[in-house]
Order: C-alpha cells, then structure tokens, then sequence
C-alpha cells in the first residue's frame, strides 16, 4: 500500500486505531463466551500476507531559499537618480531596478573623447615627422655616398691636369735644356776655334756663327721663362681652377648633406619612443572607452537579470556611489529550494534524483532531491547532520523565500511485492521473525525484511503470499500452541457494516 501524504496518514492511523479497539472488544467478548463454553483455543489477532507497494518515506523540513542570487554592484563612482524598488518587492526580467545622474558622465566622457583625439594626432603627427625625417637621413646617406664618389673624382681629374701642366713643362724645359746645351757646346766650339787660328784672324764668318748661336741660346732662354706664360698650358691652368671651385662645392654640398643627416638622425625616433608614444595613445584610448562605458551602464542602470525578489538594499535616492560597491541582491523566485537536514539513518534511504513532494503555506509543490552534501557538521544538540537541498519543479507566487516548508521524500518504493504489518515483525538475538498461524498451530519463522513504511513492511524470504502471521504476540503466544486467527482485515470490515 502506497502512503501518499501525512493528511492520508493520519486519517487511517485512526481508523486502525479505532478497528483495533473493536477487535480487542471481540476478543474479550469470544474469550469470554469461550471460556463459558470451556473452549480453550484463543484468538489472536493476525493478518494475512498479501501482495503490495511499499514506500519508504523520509520527512523533513527546511526554509526555501533561491538557489539563483545576483548581488548587484556598483560599476562606476556616479551619483544614483531614482531606486525604483524597495527591500522584499518582486522583480522581473528586464526591470529597470535603479538609475544614475548622467550629467557629470557625460561631461567625463567628453572630455575622455578630446583626450583621446589629441593623443592620438600627436602620435600621428610624431610618426610623420619621425618617417619624414628617416626619408631625409636616407637621401642624405645616399647623397653623400655619391657625393663622395664625385669628389673623389674631381680630385683625380685636378691632380690629372695639375700633373700634365707639371709634367708638359718639364718635358718642354728638357727639351729647350737640351737644344741650349748643343748651342753651348757649339758656341764653344766656335770660340775654341777663334782660340787658336793660326794667324790670330777672325774671320766675319766666325763672328756670324757665334752670333747666331748666341742669339739661339738668347730666343732658348725666352722659351723656358715663358714656359709659365704657355697659352695652352695657362688654359689648362685657367681650367684647374675651375675644377678646382667645383670640388670646392662638391665639399660644400657634401657638409651640407651630413649636417642634414645627423639632424635627421637625432630627430628620428627609436622602436622604444614609438611604442611609449603609441602606449601614451593607447591609454588615453582606453580612458575614453571607459568613460563611454560608464556612460553607457549609466544610461541603462541596473536591471534584473530575472524574475525574483529584492532580498537587500543598501542604496537610496541621491546616493553616491563607489565602484564596486554593494547595492541590492535580488534572489530568484523560479529557482528555488529547501535546505533540509538528514540524519545518518535517513542517508541510507535518501538519493539524488528522488521525488519529493514540498508543502509551503499549506500548499503543495513537487520537488526533487537535487543536491546531497558530503559534509556532515553538528547541530546545537550535538548531532551530526547533513545537509541537502530539495529543488522546487513549480513554484509560483505562492512561494516566499525564507519561510518553512514541509518535505516528504519518497525515497524507496517496491512494487507487488510481499507485505505484512509492521506489527507481525518480532526481533530477538537470532534474528527477525514472524509468528505464523499454520493448521491452527503457532509457527516460528525467520524472515528477511526489506523496506519499511509507516506501517507495512516488505518481506524478502521466510514468508509466502496467503500465509497468516499474529500481529499481537504480547498474549503470550508460544510456538506450537494452538490459535484460532481473527484477521485484521475481517474485524476492519466487520466493524464497517457494523456501522
């Protein structure tokens, strides 16, 4: 027989109570009327084993609480406009729950986004100055690579014509050098000949010789000073200076391109500037971000996550509040629970997973165990419980959090299986047993029980379905006295149509 709920429960406590009455009042009646008949066989008050369900019912109670919480924070310093709730209303998904004062954001926000724009161009604009000054320095390199080139050059070709100027002269002194030196010696010739003509005469011939030589030497000698007044040789000089004044401004440009290219080096800026540069930008980036974001969650305000209670309020109108600071805690009225407390006897009956039936402000709800600890602590009696959680499948309205509710698990069931009353159970040193009526005649058997309910119990071994067991063996019932069975049941119904 399946127990249902403890209203059900009570109701058939009492009418057992009430059946077993009547059949006490029949058993002193028949004993009585045996006795005057000198009929010495009792009847003993028995049962018969019959097949049913049994259910191990486990009963708790524990407060409801939500098993979702969201406690709200503060995100930002700002200053609160309205709180649109008070501590205990109910809430649902999307509600508007508080709202901020936006104009002191807004102005942070702006001034954030102007920062950030400055930063930014300045970093921009320093990138562009850097890349522009590396383009100088790489066309000054390259200038001066050329240049250098050229100079060397120029300087080659002026020590080319200043060499053949040298050389042209020397080469034509040698040569009128060596024509004025035949003339000398040929002029000496003509004096030794005058020297030693025999009749001391000169003749006008030697005269016109000497002179011509003389005047040959005369013309050699204008030749080499005028060596330096060569016209070809001063257009070549003439052309020397000019390279000259060339190399002067390849020099020139030359100091030019490098004082350009130190000065661009110095203002180019290293991978670590850009990066500090760009980090400085960055930052003033994110600054604005954030700044737009509190803008942002400002203009929303906080809202409910979900349908459920405000169970804590520490805010209030015109509240300034710190970021990160605790506002409200709106706990879920859909997902919600008992906490209830088991005994070491009820954990071996009670698993996750098993169906439960919750009562709450006399209504009834169905529930699952959902959550067995695994931690036992003690309570203020010293006894060590554990705690589990029992999960409402359909609350409603009805349901308030943090009031008692009543739990009944239906922890073990066993289905057509044999049962008797819980009466007929006898225990000693060798074990369970039952009294069995057989012929008339008591009989001792050992059983093997399994589950229990309130007042059934399940037999596994010693008992066969018709068997009929004594459910009152305080008489002084024996094994092997003879009795007469008066079933429970039968007085039940006798007593009925009594009625």
């Amino acid at each position: 027989m399946k127990i249902k709920g403890l209203e059900g429960k009570k109701i058939k406590i009492k009418k057992r109570w009430i059946a077993l009455g009547i059949v006490l009042l029949i058993i002193a009646g028949v004993t009585v009327n045996a006795v005057s008949k000198g009929n010495q066989v009792p009847q003993i008050p028995a049962a018969q084993v019959v097949r049913g369900d049994v259910e191990t019912i486990v009963s708790a109670s524990g407060v409801v609480e939500s098993e979702e919480s969201r406690v709200y924070y503060a995100p930002l310093n700002a200053k609160v406009e309205k709180v649109n709730v008070e501590k205990g209303d109910s809430v649902k998904k999307g509600d508007v729950l508080l709202t901020y004062d936006t104009e002191d954001l807004e102005f942070t926000q702006r001034e954030g986004s102007l920062e950030a724009a400055a930063s930014e161009n300045s970093y921009l604009s320093a990138i562009a100055e850097s890349n522009k000054q590396q383009q100088i320095y790489d066309d000054s390199t390259e200038a001066l690579v050329n240049v250098e080139s050229m100079i060397v050059a120029q300087r080659d070709f002026i020590n080319n014509l200043k060499n053949y100027v040298t050389d042209e002269k020397a080469k034509r002194r040698l040569e009128l050098l060596n024509e004025k030196y035949k003339l000398n010696r040929q002029q000496n010739g003509i004096a030794v000949n005058m020297e030693i003509k025999p009749d001391g005469k000169i003749t006008d011939s030697m005269w016109s010789a000497d002179y011509e030589v003389r005047n040959k030497i005369a013309e050699i000698d204008k030749k080499i000073e005028a060596l330096d007044l060569n016209e070809e040789l001063t257009d070549i000089e003439q052309q020397i200076v000019r390279e000259q004044e060339k190399l002067e401004d390849l020099l020139e440009y030359k100091a030019d391109r490098k004082a350009d290219q130190s000065s661009a080096e110095n203002a180019i800026l290293n991978e670590y500037k850009k990066k500090e540069l760009e980090a400085a930008a960055q930052k003033t980036k994110i600054n604005e971000e954030r700044a737009q974001a509190h803008l942002d969650e400002a203009m929303e305000g906080i809202t409910a996550e979900f349908n459920g209670v405000i169970t804590e309020l520490n805010v209030h109108d015109g509240f300034v509040t710190d970021q990160s600071s605790k506002l409200m805690t709106v706990e879920s009225s859909e997902k919600v629970r008992v906490n209830i407390s088991l005994s070491k006897y009820d954990l071996e009956k009670v698993t996750e997973g098993q169906k439960a039936e919750v009562t709450v402000a006399g209504k009834k709800y169905d529930g699952v165990v959902s959550k067995i600890n695994h931690v036992a602590e003690k309570n203020d009696a010293g006894t060590r419980l554990v705690t589990a959680q029992i999960h409402i499948d359909n609350p409603d309205k009805s349901i308030y959090l943090g009031i008692e509710g009543r739990v009944l698990i239906h922890a073990q069931t066993s289905r057509n299986t044999l049962v008797v009353p819980f009466a007929a159970i006898n225990t000693d040193q060798k074990g369970d047993f039952c009294y069995v009526i057989s012929d008339g005649v008591v009989e001792r058997r050992s059983v093997t029980v399994g589950l229990t309910s309130e007042d059934q119990m399940e037999i596994l071994e010693g008992l066969s379905e018709g068997d009929v067991v004594i459910t009152d063996s305080s008489m002084g019932v024996e094994e092997g006295m003879a009795v007469e069975p008066l079933i429970e049941g039968a007085a039940e119904d006798e007593s009925e149509s009594a009625q």
